[in-house]
């Protein structure tokens, strides 16, 4: 009989730790959902390949930016200094910024709903809102319509998507199974800050002005797919089992 009621005990026990860490289990499986659509973020790279593959005039990754496969109107852009832009396929390009914005703002808001690492990891979310909201403004104003609106929505995205990869990777200190992660995202922050600071000012450093903006743009797109693989694969990390009654 007394070995009868210390296994009762041993199962009460063992049941009260899985009933514990059912809302650990819960985070986890939010934020493996966050790492799947961040994952998604690939969309961005495959709609330009599509996008540049229908110009009836060859495109150039040096001198032809990423906005231009938004463009809505054939000619020449800007009108003085620009040159000639048609892209057949626009409304796939502005339909792909808009949900680049989307798929940040939904990993984001599943992500902050999983995290209870460092405080100072919340500071995250609110530059990748403000990132995912210039990235649906970079759609909803192509440059040849609303070019004000298209250069701040794309200034702000390139500012605080970079920063945001620098800020996790400098306040996710605590988080050591992503130690390499942690380095990867401040070098890949601080590299789109400088590309940022130096493609405003219209250096190309070899890679054309374009070439340098995408450096500047693709850094996050880079970081999401990356965080999202390792959120997807994340698996909750539980107590050993007490064996203490056996």
């Amino acid at each position: 009989m007394r070995g009868v009621g210390r296994l009762t005990i041993l199962r009460l026990m063992t049941k009260s730790r899985e009933i514990i860490n059912k809302p650990a289990a819960g985070h986890m499986n939010r934020m493996n959902v966050a790492g799947a659509v961040w994952v998604c973020a690939a969309q961005f790279f495959l709609a330009q390949v599509v996008a540049q593959s229908r110009w009836t005039t060859p495109f150039s990754l040096a001198t032809n930016y990423i906005s231009d496969l938004g463009n809505t109107t054939c000619g020449v852009y800007p009108a003085v200094t620009g040159k000639y832009v048609c892209s057949p396929w626009h409304t796939l390009m502005n339909v792909s910024f808009v949900l680049q914005g989307v798929i940040i703002l939904a990993g984001a808001a599943l992500a902050r709903a999983a995290f209870e690492g460092p405080r100072r990891v919340v500071l995250v979310f609110p530059l990748l809102v403000v990132t995912a909201l210039g990235m649906v403004g970079v759609g909803l104003f192509p440059e040849d319509v609303y070019n004000g609106a298209h250069v701040f929505s794309a200034g702000t995205q390139f500012v605080t998507g970079n920063a945001a990869t620098i800020v996790f990777g400098v306040a996710a200190h605590r988080v050591k199974r992503w130690r390499a992660f942690r380095a990867f995202s401040i070098i890949l922050g601080f590299t789109g800050l400088l590309a940022t600071a130096l493609f405003a000012q219209g250096y190309g450093l070899g890679l054309g002005v374009a070439g340098l903006e995408r450096v500047a743009a693709y850094t996050l797109p880079v970081w999401l797919i990356t965080a999202g693989v390792l959120m997807a694969r994340a698996r909750p990390t539980l107590p050993p089992p007490d064996n203490s009654f056996r």
